[in-house]
């Protein structure tokens, strides 16, 4: 098998074949259906980093632990984030970054459909 060493992650292009369907498990889903296309196009060979397109339908989640560092731009759609500790409250659209890290806590909300491209790395905690 070949690991391909560049990788395209335009949302029109073609599926990876890796597409995970149904409700997304990134936290309670509190309110909406958020059904998620989570569309993973590379993933690193310890199995620690992968990047892909994202697509969910409107919704919100309680994230109560965040399990990876993520960095995302979003293509389609907004997402609303309320950070627990704080209280903060960042909202991002089309053609806004973000980044956000593993442990977080809070509400994620998505008024409507989200299509987002991102990458994250799965860190181990201990030792």
């Amino acid at each position: 098998m070949t690991t391909q060493v560049l990788v395209d992650l335009d949302p029109a292009g073609s599926k990876s074949g890796n597409e995970i369907l149904g409700p997304s498990t990134l936290g309670e889903i509190v309110e909406g259906t958020c059904e998620q296309i989570l569309d993973v196009f590379m993933t690193s060979e310890n199995g620690n980093f992968f990047a892909g397109v994202w697509t969910c339908t409107p919704g919100t989640m309680r994230l109560v632990d965040y399990p990876f560092n993520e960095m995302a731009t979003i293509i389609e759609g907004r997402i609303i984030v309320t950070e627990e500790d704080t209280g903060a409250v960042q909202e991002f659209g089309p053609g806004d970054g973000f980044a956000i890290r593993k442990g977080f806590r809070g509400m994620w909300h998505m008024p409507e459909r989200v299509h987002k491209r991102f990458a994250a790395e799965i860190t181990k905690v201990g030792p």
